[in-house]
């Protein structure tokens, strides 16, 4: 913005050009998600063409009308279309809406066009200036940050299962819900960058000490939340859980983690493992030595780094299946154009001069949002931040007046506060946006209490729309896209027990096992995202419904990586260490049992009728196992994880 502003007063133009620049380069900002720095590079230099041609075409339509509305509709029909090709067909289309959308807010003529994409040119310079010199990707700085963030989260969750005094169940979940967050962040990371090229280890074994740390802490956890809290802990836990703190320091010394080593070791070189405390103990040597070994990697992170990054990964050669009939973005469009057809019409009757608000609200409410309960709650947000902001910014602009450095000032605070509260919730970025364009209207001299009371009516108007559109055409239930993606979670279930008993049957050999872990974490993620609007739906039976189906799954899915690191771990050692053939076979069958198990959740969750389950003792899968947990290692571990998680899953079909 202070680029744009030194260049309209050199050339004498009006504000207008200025913030149709900035809100093409805050776009892009937000909008351009490409995986490496050079292909965002890349998508930014190219939305110069889509937004020059959005704003070409709506300064020519201006005056004709109904012309003018049909251009709109047009545009947001191929700004979701585009959608298809990935994130640089998102980009491109978001910022070919919002140009069009202010070109015609701001009045456009066709005679500014040149002015305008000189400073849209400008805007998106700036935006790169940004990306590229100011604040650039740095892989090493971002992964010992992420690195920092996993010890934070231990330490976190670590001290919610140590306090004995206050056993708080709810917020146990969450620490641990963002310890896999952390580590999901960690993975992402590894999609995107060379780990052997920045840090001198592979990518595969950086993922192993992430995953070994991740489920020793919640292997240590669970072992903490087992204790009786009215007994004191043995001396050689406490050595070994402060041990483990002073590891998940900030900034540990080399000193430190020496210490912390020898002094942990001793601990479980002591620990009887057939007692709960005894197995705590061990485990939290194990997190305590994962977590050392990914200090050490990520120690020459701290070095100083380049900008350049390594070359982009090879496309995955597995394709899905698609579904036959038409693509999701044609559909999508398909929404968007009719939902925005009948917003114009209704913002035209409303207002004939701010219309475009009642379309905006209507095509933004289908953004990020693909069934009936998110685009409901998406729309409910927006039009109580809209109530807000217009409220907010009444006082605001009674406040500064027309003092034009102030306005510029508090405008550039809403922009900032818009994108980065819009994680906490869709309303804040409304309310933000309208105090913004409160202060907006103060700048051109339009500001007035009956302008953003317009708003509040098109905003609404375009709301209704959008959910009335989302209801009747091409209609996605809330609770088939739940059940779709629970099904797809427990597939990902389903496929890791099968690894993980292959692996622990016949070790010594290859193994996916990790990476089919994180498969089954980014669907559990897929899940929490389409529960979420029934979590939050009108009827207590829904929302109770939803959250406890969550929480099974998040228990389940902590057993699940337990399975997997036994199956890692067997993987790991010799092949001359197989188990016996009938441990093998019962291990199969104990297997095959649990996944009956998955396929009674499964049909509970879709609504079909099921036998009550017999209730399940400590003892079922050793049962069927028909052996005991003295079998040594993997498969001690993995006997414990089927146990676990049958009865997670077992109790889960009779409650839900």
């Amino acid at each position: 913005m202070a680029t744009l502003l030194t260049f309209t007063h050199l050339v004498d133009q009006p504000i207008t050009v200025a913030m149709l620049g900035t809100v093409v380069a805050m776009q892009s900002s937000a909008a351009v998600k490409d995986r490496d720095q050079h292909s965002r590079v890349v998508t930014t230099l190219l939305l110069f063409f889509p937004a020059t041609g959005a704003v070409l075409t709506a300064a020519l339509l201006s005056d004709l009308g109904p012309f003018a509305d049909v251009g709109f509709i047009v545009v947001l029909f191929a700004a979701v279309w585009v959608r298809r090709y990935g994130p640089r067909g998102n980009a491109l289309g978001m910022v070919a809406f919002i140009s069009y959308f202010f070109a015609l807010f701001l009045e456009a003529s066709p005679e500014q066009v040149p002015i305008l994409a000189l400073a849209i040119g400008i805007g998106l310079l700036a935006t790169l200036f940004v990306r590229t010199i100011v604040l650039p990707d740095r892989p090493k700085v971002e992964v010992r940050r992420l690195a920092q963030a996993l010890r934070a989260a231990s330490i976190s969750v670590l001290e919610v299962a140590s306090d004995r005094s206050a056993r708080d169940m709810d917020t146990l979940r969450r620490r641990l819900d963002r310890l896999g967050e952390t580590a999901l962040q960690i993975d992402d990371w590894l999609d995107r960058h060379d780990a052997a090229q920045l840090l001198s280890v592979t990518n595969e074994d950086l993922a192993f000490r992430v995953f070994d740390a991740q489920i020793a802490t919640e292997q240590l956890v669970s072992a903490l939340w087992a204790l009786d809290p009215d007994k004191a802990w043995p001396a050689g836990l406490g050595n070994a859980t402060t041990a483990l703190g002073s590891v998940l320091q900030r900034n540990p010394s080399n000193d430190q983690l020496r210490a912390a080593r020898k002094l942990a070791a001793a601990a479980a070189d002591k620990a009887d493992p057939s007692t709960t405390a005894g197995i705590a103990t061990i485990v939290a040597q194990r997190a305590l030595q994962a977590h050392i070994a990914i200090h050490h990697i990520t120690t020459n992170a701290l070095q100083p780094d380049s900008i350049a990054d390594p070359p982009p990964k090879p496309p995955d050669d597995e394709h899905e299946e698609k579904d036959p009939g038409l693509d999701p973005s044609t559909k999508a469009a398909i929404q968007v154009a009719v939902a925005t057809t009948a917003a114009t019409v209704l913002g035209e009757l409303i207002s004939p001069d701010r219309w475009y608000w009642a379309v905006l609200t209507a095509f933004l409410v289908f953004t990020g949002a693909s069934t009936r309960g998110e685009i409901l709650t998406r729309a409910g947000h927006r039009i109580v931040g809209t109530i807000l902001g217009v409220l907010a910014g009444v006082l605001l602009a009674a406040l500064v007046g027309n003092n034009a450095v102030v306005q510029i000032v508090v405008l550039l605070v809403c922009i900032f506060c818009a994108f980065y509260l819009v994680t906490v919730a869709y309303a804040l970025l409304t309310f933000f946006v309208t105090v913004m364009l409160a202060m907006l209207y103060g700048l051109l001299g339009d500001f007035s209490i009956s302008v953003l009371e317009l708003r509040i009516a098109e905003t609404a108007a375009g709301g209704a729309v959008g959910i009335a559109a989302a209801y009747f055409i091409f209609a996605t239930g809330t609770r088939s896209t739940l059940v779709e993606k629970v099904d797809t979670y427990l597939d990902r279930m389903e496929d890791v027990i099968d690894a993980g008993i292959a692996s622990v049957v016949a070790p010594g050999g290859d193994t996916e096992l990790v990476a089919e872990t994180r498969k089954l974490d980014n669907a559990l993620k897929e899940v929490l995202t389409a529960g979420k609007p029934l979590a939050l739906g009108p009827t207590s039976r829904s929302r109770r419904g939803a959250k406890r189906l969550v929480r099974v799954l998040q228990v389940s899915n902590r057993s699940v990586h337990a399975l997997a690191r036994s199956g890692v771990n067997a993987s790991r050692a010799d092949s001359d260490t197989a188990p016996s053939e009938v441990t093998s076979a019962a291990l199969r069958d104990a297997a095959a049992y649990v996944r009956g198990t998955v396929e009674t959740v499964r049909k509970v969750v879709a609504g079909e009728p099921v036998e009550t389950p017999e209730k399940v003792t400590e003892t079922t899968i050793l049962d069927v196992l028909r052996s005991s947990t003295k079998a040594a290692g993997p498969v001690r571990g993995a006997v414990r994880s089927l146990s676990t998680l049958e009865r997670a899953l077992a109790e889960a079909t009779n409650r839900l």
